[in-house]
């Protein structure tokens, strides 16, 4: 499984969104430098070992530079113009309106993931949400599949069956902090509740 980390957009206390971003995709590099300069200013982690809020000026700080590298690809865009072609979708950012082909050109497609993540930045600072990251750098097959288990179970009956999950697995989920064991009962915590097989 590749590693890669999960944006989580909370509300009231409540998941309103979860974005995956895997280390190998071409989003996850470009933002890269962004996330870095974050990860510096605020003592923080934004990559798949971390388990953390971003502060909010951090946020700020990703949405600026996000805005500004649109503007680059927005003029690239301008000057590439592809005038034929499959699955278009018409996009709306600043003003403009751009016929994107995101199957077709790797251009479109970066400028389609970046309005969207834009445009959810920009509620998270508008309603002052908060953002959290966590990786699944720890995760191996086994232990995926066993939170798979514990989360539709938890689904379904509201509670955690923990019974046919090997001691080995139940200890690694929750020294990564995907369970926490009170007593003889354990819990999902935020980071075992949204992560998953990324597809």
């Amino acid at each position: 499984m590749n590693r890669g980390i999960y944006i989580q957009i909370i509300e009231n206390e409540e998941f309103q969104d979860r974005i995956f971003w895997n280390e190998s995709s071409d989003i996850y590099t470009f933002l890269r430098n962004h996330t870095l300069k974050i990860e510096h200013k605020f003592d923080t982690k934004f990559n798949a070992f971390s388990d953390n809020e971003i502060p909010m000026d951090g946020i700020k700080m990703l949405t600026n530079g996000i805005k500004n590298d649109l503007n680059f690809l927005i003029g690239e865009y301008d000057n590439k113009l592809i005038t034929n072609g499959l699955n278009s979708m018409e996009v709306e950012y600043n003003g403009k309106l751009m016929k994107l082909y995101y199957k077709a050109s790797n251009l479109h497609l970066m400028i389609l993931n970046l309005v969207r993540l834009v445009k959810k930045l920009e509620s998270v600072i508008e309603k002052n949400k908060k953002i959290f990251v966590c990786g699944n750098a720890y995760f191996n097959d086994n232990m995926l599949e066993s939170l798979m288990k514990l989360k539709t179970d938890f689904k379904k009956k509201g509670t955690i069956e923990v019974e046919k999950i090997a001691e080995t697995e139940l200890n690694e989920l929750v020294k990564n902090k995907s369970l926490i064991k009170s007593g003889k009962e354990y819990r999902l915590t935020r980071k075992g509740l949204v992560i998953d097989i990324a597809e």
